[in-house]
């Protein structure tokens, strides 16, 4: 067991119980106090079961003892199955008996408030005492399906699961009883499960390293809700990426009346979501909005692991549904690629009245020839465009479908083969073609939304695989001592500041007169640009501190006196002085930034300049420091990115030259994360290819330095 988070040894313990003490005992079925040794007993845990209750000889056919002290033999698990003010002298209780972990069920805690939250601190403090680890409160508990080892008062285990090759790890146990009962009815178990409650102690990131180490758990699914330790939950991720095990999660919070319901469920702050998605998208966490999206990948991944990439072909038994559904492969991110000369060449031969297309008509001939859709698969299969395909069936006549349905799938069943994923036109499959895909592990869909959001999903999975953090260092040696005090940083210095990293800024010169300013203008050139430069004026734009196009010098005097005299009312006194700056007037405009986050550290952004900034929220974020090959991915997932590219017969852009900017500013983010409270390029004007990308303007704002924190 490799320790990632410190807390291995004890969840090990949770999972894997010698003896298990239940406090509060209940013989009421339904009841919270009843599940836990109701649950043991259903699920034939092999170890020592010990109901606590003073009142009763016996429940669920298992003796009772009145007291811990009454067991006879140490106890690693207790779960306490009482009221909140019960439970913190029952916590007492544990911790002098030497009882390893405590599983607290029960609510009216740090999610009530601060009375709630003084409770914690107080039973926190006795465990630690003791070396006690705790569980919750508020939560449904943990559970091994393997060994029966279940601490839990989750209702849907009575229910009946069977052990799977996923792991169940949920901050809400409502939601977690949906999705274990979704998983259960597509015939995938559960293995271990934990819900975590309010993370007093243990958290998710320990339940999440274990559950990823457990050698027969194929993945981990989620529900989260606020991320408390970012340290351990980035390291976890990195883990699961090294053992090639995904995590497929929901996280709440992306508006903010779902951020501030999961703070008032869980008693956390969420983080802003597009932090956290830039988070999941660099450890190549999976993330999906509905519970039907958590089984579809769950579902495709089992049985047919990941796809090469996101190429799907489809062939359908009508062609209308064969168009339908390339539509919504394109509205879910798929791609439907057009299929090589040699396949092309194939379906024409195959096809008697269909078109050798994708997506592929295969008429009703299918109804005919039960060979056909086999026959068309294998041309698929051997296309290297392809990554998936998708089988649209439907009843056919007679026992025409059936018959076609098991060729299909004898065929597709090898693990070598191209993924084969079938969309079920008319719902549920009939018997016989259920048992003939299942038998050869062939996910079946009956939502062509769930199935390409599983194909996405994955094939983003697989591409990011290979993908590891940069190491959080910029460049060799120390970096350079920032001003002590918090505000915008003077131009010079952030000039300076720019060009340590090799970013790149126009020619300029400062100016304190008009004629300053026409003579820096003949020798930079023009058109120039000429821009009020004072600490005190952040946002130049603001109080008409910019002027551009300025071709001559008549034009920059004009400016200068401007600007000057708009700047003096704006300051009360002169400001420090007005910049003449080249213009650069053939650069697609962009913009780059640093975002500090109190909890996951700094990001570097990349978005769409200009007006498409605010009109199409068109930016990434990704943790910094990154390299330019991240910075090209950054680059494809605009929407704007096609500006880059020539479009609409523009020369194509310097995206090299952009990547190794934002590359270089996202080291100056990562030395300086500790000062910097805001950091904007912008724009950034991206030259026609081999010319480069220019930093027209930079604002960087100074946070407190930590010695007057």
């Amino acid at each position: 067991m490799i320790n990632v988070t410190g807390a291995e040894s004890a969840v090990q313990t949770l999972f894997n119980p010698r003896s298990v003490a239940v406090i509060g005992a209940s013989s009421k079925p339904g009841t919270l106090s009843w599940w836990p040794l109701r649950l043991l007993v259903q699920y034939g845990f092999a170890g020592g079961v010990h109901p606590v209750n003073p009142s009763r000889s016996e429940i669920e056919g298992v003796p009772c003892v009145a007291s811990l002290a009454d067991i006879g033999e140490p106890v690693d698990l207790a779960v306490i199955a009482l009221n909140a003010k019960n439970t913190v002298q029952a916590v007492r209780d544990c911790a002098a008996a030497g009882v390893k972990v405590a599983v607290l069920p029960s609510q009216g805690f740090g999610e009530t408030g601060e009375d709630g939250r003084a409770l914690e601190r107080e039973m926190l403090a006795a465990a630690r005492e003791s070396g006690l680890r705790i569980v919750g409160p508020n939560t449904d508990g943990v559970g091994n399906l393997a060994t029966g080892a279940l601490a839990t008062i989750q209702p849907i285990f009575g229910e009946g699961v069977e052990p799977g090759r996923v792991a169940v790890v949920t901050q809400s146990g409502a939601t977690a009883a949906s999705l274990i009962r979704r998983l259960k009815e597509e015939g995938i178990g559960t293995r271990l499960y934990a819900s975590a409650g309010n993370e007093i102690d243990l958290g998710l990131a320990d339940y999440l390293s274990v559950a990823l180490q457990d050698p027969e758990v194929s993945m981990v699914v989620s529900f989260v809700e606020a991320i408390r330790r970012p340290d351990d939950f980035v390291r976890v991720a990195e883990l699961a990426a090294d053992l090639g095990k995904p995590i497929v999660l929901i996280k709440v919070g992306r508006t903010e009346q779902a951020a501030r319901r999961a703070a008032a469920h869980t008693g956390a702050l969420a983080g802003a979501d597009e932090i956290y998605q830039a988070v999941f998208d660099s450890l190549g966490i999976i993330r999906v909005d509905e519970l039907s999206e958590v089984v579809a990948v769950a579902k495709f991944y089992l049985s047919r692991g990941l796809p090469q990439d996101d190429g799907v072909a489809i062939m359908s038994v009508s062609g209308g549904q064969a168009g339908a559904l390339a539509d919504r492969a394109a509205r879910s991110g798929v791609t439907v690629p057009d299929l090589g000369p040699a396949a092309t060449a194939e379906l024409e031969e195959l096809l008697t009245f269909g078109t050798p297309d994708n997506p592929c008509d295969l008429t009703g001939e299918v109804a005919r020839n039960s060979g056909l859709a086999t026959a068309v698969y294998s041309v698929l299969d051997a296309d290297p465009a392809v990554s998936t395909v998708v089988y649209a069936r439907k009843e056919l006549t007679g026992e025409a479908g059936r018959r076609a349905s098991e060729k299909l799938a004898e065929a597709a069943a090898p693990k070598e083969r191209t993924p084969l994923a079938i969309y079920s036109m008319d719902g549920e499959l009939n018997d016989e073609e259920k048992a003939a895909f299942a038998q050869a592990d062939i996910p079946v869909f009956t939502s062509a939304a769930e199935l390409f959001t599983a194909v996405r999903a994955l094939a983003a999975y697989r591409r990011g695989a290979g993908r590891t953090r940069t190491a959080k260092t910029g460049q060799a040696g120390a970096p350079r001592e920032l001003p002590g005090t918090a505000g915008p940083l003077d131009e010079t210095t952030t000039k300076a500041l720019l060009a340590e990293y090799g970013i790149p800024v126009p020619e300029e010169a400062l100016a304190t007169s008009a004629d300053d300013a026409v003579a820096h203008a003949e020798r930079i050139g023009y058109p120039a640009v000429l821009k009020v430069t004072d600490a005190r004026v952040p946002h130049k734009t603001e109080i008409g501190g910019v002027e551009v196009g300025l071709s001559d010098a008549a034009a920059v005097r004009a400016a200068y006196e401007g600007i000057d005299a708009r700047a003096r009312a704006h300051l009360g006194d002169a400001p420090e002085g007005v910049l003449v700056q080249q213009q650069i007037v053939d650069g697609v405009e962009m913009i780059a930034g640093i975002v500090v986050d109190p909890q996951f550290g700094p990001f570097v952004l990349l978005g769409s300049g200009g007006v498409l900034t605010e009109l199409l929220s068109d930016a990434v974020l990704r943790p910094a420091p990154v390299e330019p090959a991240e910075v090209h991915d950054m680059i494809r997932e605009l929407r704007g990115s096609k500006l880059l590219t020539g479009f609409r017969g523009s020369a194509p852009a310097d995206v090299d030259a952009l990547a190794d900017t934002v590359s270089a500013l996202s080291r100056l983010g990562a030395d300086h994360a500790d000062r910097i409270a805001e950091l904007d390029l912008n724009p950034v004007l991206v030259r026609p290819a081999g010319h480069g990308a220019i930093a027209v303007d930079a604002l960087i704002v100074l946070g407190e330095a930590e010695e007057s924190r």
